[in-house]
């Protein structure tokens, strides 16, 4: 009797040992599968492997964008040299007159919102009030 219960002991003892080895394991499984860092990391990596397998050619394709954009740049210093004499006058006036500056630009500016504001006003008019002189 004392040596099956001792076996038996000894055999609880073995699957206690084996239960928590399990469970160590699915501890981590589920630890890692939940842990930021993780999560974080999959994330990009599952971002990075569908980028690349979408876009095999982005090398020549981010070459072109750079050759567009030095050509935009060239057009754009190409532009700032051909209007500088006429930037430079208008600072000159504006420099000279600047209340006169002041009140055309304040006077354009109220044209603008008055153009702006009837042009709104007139597109609202057909839905926002009704046809009826009694309301």
């Amino acid at each position: 009797m004392a040596q099956a219960n001792k076996m038996t002991t000894s055999h609880l003892r073995q699957q206690i040992a084996d239960t928590r080895a399990g469970m160590t394991s699915t501890i981590a499984a589920i630890h890692d599968r939940v842990d930021p860092r993780s999560v974080i990391k999959r994330t990009m990596a599952s971002i990075k492997s569908n980028t690349i397998d979408r876009m095999p050619n982005w090398r020549d394709r981010m070459s072109n964008f750079r050759d567009f954009a030095g050509t935009a740049g060239s057009a754009v210093g190409f532009v700032a040299a051909k209007t500088a004499p006429v930037r430079a006058h208008a600072i000159r006036v504006t420099r000279a007159h600047p209340k006169r500056v002041a009140m055309v630009g304040a006077a354009s500016a109220a044209a603008v919102w008055m153009a702006i504001r009837s042009f709104r006003n007139g597109r609202r008019r057909d839905y926002l009030y009704d046809d009826d002189p009694a309301l």
